[in-house]
């Protein structure tokens, strides 16, 4: 290993953010006696939510349960949830964790022939979550020559893809796809249900909290089996961005169970 290396990843890791904020605010802490601890406390956390270990820790429990293979059974239809997009993008304008969803929810509904249900509004009301499965199903279907057939009825097992586009949260998601398998008659669903491994926990309540009968099938999983090394010990923005994502679930779930779900 290089002195060039070393030092560029010194550098990365140390200079860049979070590296210089927790640099900054321990140097706070040893020039001010008024808020010292407040600011020796601030630098504690904000390095433990940005190393690899904390992070891995967090999200484990979130993770772990649903990182196994797809569970074969006979069901309804595949239901892909949306996780965000970027209006404007010249290709694939769903956000990279979105992408995921999306072509893991079409292998297996391609796979196994079943409808698609797509669920996603998001707050863009010129372009939501759902224009953008549109407009990546058609790069798809251009560039790899991938029939992706629109559907109106749910009821159908064939491969198609049917749209809901009003959601803007999970709670939506789950009470808004209740409602259109109703409309076709469909009163206790199985699902193959897609989204991020972290996010599953709380997506499979507050389906099955709507009647349905539901099977995991997570994916854009955040924790990695690489045998980590004196690297995952210094502060990364990857690792705080996993921290923040696994607190985020954690209040979601605590906020279910205070609405008694």
């Amino acid at each position: 290993m290089s002195t060039f290396y070393i030092l560029s990843k010194l550098f990365t890791y140390l200079v860049l953010p979070p590296g210089i904020f927790i640099f900054l605010l321990l140097l706070a802490s040893f020039f001010t006696r008024k808020f010292r601890i407040f600011f020796l406390t601030c630098s504690i956390v904000f390095y433990g939510l940005s190393n690899t270990y904390i992070a891995d820790m967090l999200l484990t429990p979130l993770e772990k349960p649903y990182n196994v293979p797809l569970h074969v059974s006979s069901v309804n239809a595949v239901i892909v949830l949306g996780g965000g997009h970027t209006q404007g993008s010249a290709n694939l304008p769903l956000s990279d964790e979105a992408n995921k969803r999306a072509l893991w929810g079409m292998m297996i509904a391609k796979k196994y022939n079943l409808p698609l249900l797509f669920s996603g509004g998001g707050f863009n009301p010129n372009y939501s979550e759902s224009d953008a499965f549109l407009d990546t199903t058609k790069d798809l279907a251009t560039y790899l020559s991938l029939d992706m057939p629109l559907s109106t009825r749910l009821s159908i097992k064939k491969f198609s893809v049917f749209i809901e586009n009003k959601s803007l949260d999970t709670y939506e998601n789950a009470k808004l796809s209740q409602r259109l398998f109703e409309e076709e008659g469909i009163t206790h669903p199985t699902i193959y249900l897609v989204t991020s491994a972290y996010h599953m926990q709380r997506s499979l309540t507050l389906y099955e909290h709507f009647g349905f009968h539901v099977i995991p099938a997570a994916t854009a999983f955040k924790i990695s089996t690489h045998e980590k090394d004196l690297w995952d010990y210094l502060p990364n923005i990857w690792a705080f961005e996993k921290s923040y994502t696994a607190l985020h679930e954690y209040i979601g779930l605590l906020s279910l169970k205070l609405k008694g779900l």
